[in-house]
């Protein structure tokens, strides 16, 4: 680490001079940096909230009919969709996830063009997300991406009903 060196001259007391090897704080310099750039968070991972109910609804929720569009995620990363309340013998509309963004723009595009005698509950936008048993994760969370881009104040996660499962099998074979 550290050397002394004695200087031997005649008749004079030898004067040390200490020589420093700073190769082991170089050493220890890299390991330090290292250890900081492993260490420190290079993006923080971003998460988004979702607010679900507590309690399940025993009673129905009230929404606006004109302003609801319900999302249904299937298999094959297929979305299928209606507009309003579910009637018997419904038809569902199917897209693709490169489709849906246009299908939410022109809901709320025709929302705004709603007459001024709607209230201001039915010229927003809601959407009812009801994933199916065969539809996956990643599915859903491209809906909520898109709830987040359209800037759709009012969406909800709901439970699929016996009937639409019914009429979407029927419909995606």
């Amino acid at each position: 680490m550290a050397n002394v060196q004695l200087n031997q001259s005649k008749g004079t007391r030898g004067r040390r001079s200490p020589s420093i090897d700073l190769t082991p704080m170089v050493d220890l310099g890299f390991i330090l940096i290292t250890f900081f750039i492993y260490t420190t968070s290079i993006a923080e991972p971003r998460m988004m909230d979702i607010n679900m109910p507590f309690k399940p609804a025993t009673e129905g929720t009230a929404y606006v009919d004109t302003a609801t569009i319900t999302i249904i995620p299937t298999k094959n990363h297929l979305y299928a969709t209606y507009t309003g309340t579910y009637r018997d013998g419904m038809q569902f509309n199917t897209y693709a996830a490169a489709q849906l963004r246009n299908v939410i723009l022109d809901k709320k595009y025709a929302l705004k063009k709603l007459p001024a005698t709607f209230s201001e509950q039915a010229h927003q936008l809601h959407v009812i997300i009801k994933p199916n048993d065969d539809c996956e994760y990643q599915d859903v969370v491209t809906l909520l991406d898109e709830m987040a881009i359209n800037q759709v104040a009012y969406y909800a996660i709901a439970d699929i009903t016996a009937n639409e499962k019914l009429i979407l099998t029927k419909q995606l074979q």
